[in-house]
């Protein structure tokens, strides 16, 4: 049985765009807090070119400025009805490009939060670059944080788990996605359904990862033996997606 859902923990939610930590892990996210553990969404930035269709749909287009705005308000309230606080690096999105300097700054963040988790993207997820360039950037700093001889602003920390969330929404075969872990978050889609409701600039998010996750419930119980899950999130965690699984699916309890 996962321990993913403890009220011990310290995670971190990495988030490409605006609604991604949402979409993809809201129902964990709930479950997580609900449990006692802390959780903190950083979102690199706010799908404020990219995922803001309704926003640029308005006449006249706000302004980038405009948009970024309404995109905070609407992470920010989102992420209170999961439990989580939350912050935007504002790095810009399409492309999402992560130097040495903002690598440096991720670097701190985990140093500073001390994480023993960590959720982002698929490291495969093609079909949107902007995820592939956060996760590699997750990557870069879960494996640097613990090393003396990097400096950074706080002193270093253990490696967290890394574990990762969704691919892009009708993607995964492309994108060679398969969970090796389920999440039954049957307790929390209403909390997941109300934060995707949060997100105006992106209509129809709620109803479309409700479809997802009716669909990892059924594998859930297929594969994992979670007999009475309606909803489920799923999840591959790091290195094991090289020798397909580590033994049978796992399920959070």
């Amino acid at each position: 049985m996962s321990d993913m859902i403890r009220g011990d923990r310290r995670v971190l939610v990495f988030s490409a765009h605006a609604a991604d930590f949402c979409s993809r892990a809201g129902g964990t996210i709930a479950r997580l807090t609900e449990a006692g553990s802390n959780v903190h969404i950083v979102d690199f930035t706010y799908g404020e070119r990219c995922e803001s269709p309704a926003l640029w749909a308005r006449e006249p287009v706000p302004t980038i400025a405009q948009i970024k705005a309404i995109r905070a308000r609407e992470i920010e309230a989102a992420a209170a009805v999961l439990g989580a606080t939350s912050e935007c690096l504002d790095f810009d999105d399409c492309p999402l490009v992560v130097g040495p300097e903002r690598l440096t700054q991720l670097l701190d963040l985990l140093r500073r939060h001390q994480p023993d988790l960590l959720l982002t993207h698929w490291h495969r997820d093609v079909m949107h670059p902007d995820h592939m360039a956060a996760t590699e950037a997750v990557i870069w700093a879960s494996r640097y944080c613990f090393r003396p001889g990097i400096d950074g602003e706080a002193p270093p920390v253990p490696a967290p788990e890394v574990v990762f969330y969704e691919t892009t929404l009708g993607t995964a075969p492309v994108a060679r996605y398969i969970p090796s872990l389920f999440v039954d978050i049957t307790s929390t889609i209403e909390r997941k359904r109300e934060a995707l409701e949060k997100f105006d600039a992106q209509p129809g998010l709620a109803e479309r990862y409700g479809w997802l996750a009716r669909y990892r419930a059924l594998e859930a119980q297929s594969t994992a033996w979670m007999k009475g899950c309606e909803y489920a999130e799923g999840f591959v965690r790091f290195g094991t997606e090289a020798a397909g699984f580590d033994g049978a699916p796992g399920f959070g309890p």
